[in-house]
């Protein structure tokens, strides 16, 4: 009986020692958190889209804490976020201006090269033999970017192409990203003129495919009095940072391949 009393206070002594030592051993390498990083992530909308760049809200907090991200990372959050952040963080931030996604092709009159019956998903059809559509660089329309939208931006529109909501649109990327085809950008909201095309074949050959084809005719670019617009690999691209939106590259372009988004904009407020 002795022998269990003396063993029991024994290993009472040891656990004791051993709990004052972990005691000790937690306080002394205990990972201090910064309370910043929980201020910013309580602010954050919570979308975890990925679009700034890190592994969700969380890991965006921690980053900016650590000086890896800006303040102003949050593309959903916006400016609103940033400035909250900027007060968390101390510092000023310069407000960037909301950038949107918008979808780069008319897909007008373009016949299917054959029945595709697989997966509805533009990734799984890109893979077959190319993609079932007979323009190899024209939108898919089978809504992945849709799908891939957390915000409810998008929606199929009668045309079979995918449609953005802009004042839900938050320019966080997803829809960009999961394009096999590359056709929807991520531009700034200002800039009002875009080339709703991605062919990269030569003007005849575009359009025989589809109506809205851009057929490197270079009007665009011999009209552009900002040097902002020019043919490369027979499409016409635009450079935002020169492009002043006056709409003079539209007034010439022959197939109407050129936007100017003021109107389609004026409409969408009405609907």
């Amino acid at each position: 009986m002795g022998l269990l009393l003396g063993a029991a206070i024994t290993l009472g002594i040891l656990g004791m020692v051993f709990g004052i030592g972990l005691a000790i051993a937690s306080d002394r390498f205990a990972v201090q958190v910064d309370p910043r990083i929980d201020s910013i992530n309580e602010i954050l909308p919570g979308a975890n889209c990925g679009a700034c760049g890190q592994p969700g809200c969380g890991g965006f907090a921690q980053a900016v804490v650590d000086g890896k991200s800006p303040v102003t990372g949050c593309t959903v959050g916006q400016a609103a976020v940033a400035n909250l952040i900027a007060n968390i963080m101390g510092v000023k931030f310069e407000k960037k201006e909301r950038v949107l996604s918008v979808v780069m092709c008319h897909a007008r009159g373009v016949q299917d090269k054959f029945t595709y019956n697989g997966v509805k998903d533009c990734r799984a059809a890109n893979l077959v033999s190319g993609g079932f559509m007979g323009c190899d660089y024209g939108c898919l329309g089978l809504g992945t970017c849709v799908e891939a939208c957390k915000f409810e931006a998008m929606y199929m529109g009668k045309d079979g192409l995918p449609k953005v909501i802009e004042k839900r649109c938050t320019g966080c990327g997803r829809c960009a990203a999961v394009c096999p085809r590359k056709i929807i950008s991520i531009v700034p909201e200002s800039k009002m003129v875009h080339v709703r095309c991605k062919s990269l074949d030569k003007g005849a050959v575009a359009k025989k495919i589809c109506q809205d084809s851009c057929i490197a005719c270079k009007l665009c670019e011999k009209n552009c009095p900002y040097d902002a617009i020019h043919v490369q690999n027979n499409l016409a691209a635009i450079d935002y940072s020169k492009c002043t939106s006056c709409g003079k590259c539209v007034a010439v372009c022959p197939n109407s391949t050129i936007i100017n988004f003021t109107r389609e904009r004026s409409l969408a407020a009405h609907t």
